[in-house]
């Protein structure tokens, strides 16, 4: 009987640090991409023909998406600014600078987010010749 009452407690600890360490994740429901055309223009002469070649930079690339997190709780809107990643159809792959929020969501700095609770956010990546293939996200 005592090796019985000994071995419940100690299967009971041996399960308690990887329900503690599972790894919280972050999942993009939905994004429609949006393409922000720069407004300057530039050019350079070609020496050989005497010609002005007008060049254009790439649009920055931004998406409007929504996303959820595993479990619900409060996190500081203004550092989720690198946790969106961009792969583009080019096979090259941008991280987030801006992240903007709904202002109605935000309350004192902290926006809430969970499995039941979807954000929508308006996030901004790089320049590219080519436009987004897929988001992904990751919160610390």
């Amino acid at each position: 009987m005592k090796p019985v009452l000994f071995t419940l407690p100690l299967a009971l600890l041996t399960l308690m640090p990887t329900a503690a360490s599972a790894k919280e994740t972050c999942t993009i429901e939905q994004f429609q991409a949006i393409d922000i055309q720069p407004d300057t223009k530039g050019g350079v002469l070609d020496k050989e023909s005497g010609q002005f070649l007008i060049t254009e930079k790439p649009p920055m690339r931004c998406a409007n998406i929504t996303f959820t997190t595993s479990t619900t709780r409060n996190r500081i809107a203004s550092q989720m600014n690198g946790n969106f990643e961009a792969s583009f159809y080019d096979g090259k792959t941008g991280n987030s600078h801006s992240v903007t929020f709904n202002e109605d969501e935000v309350q004192a700095g902290y926006i809430r987010i969970g499995p039941n609770n979807p954000v929508e956010a308006y996030v901004c990546f790089v320049t590219s010749e080519t436009p987004i293939k897929n988001i992904t996200c990751d919160v610390k």
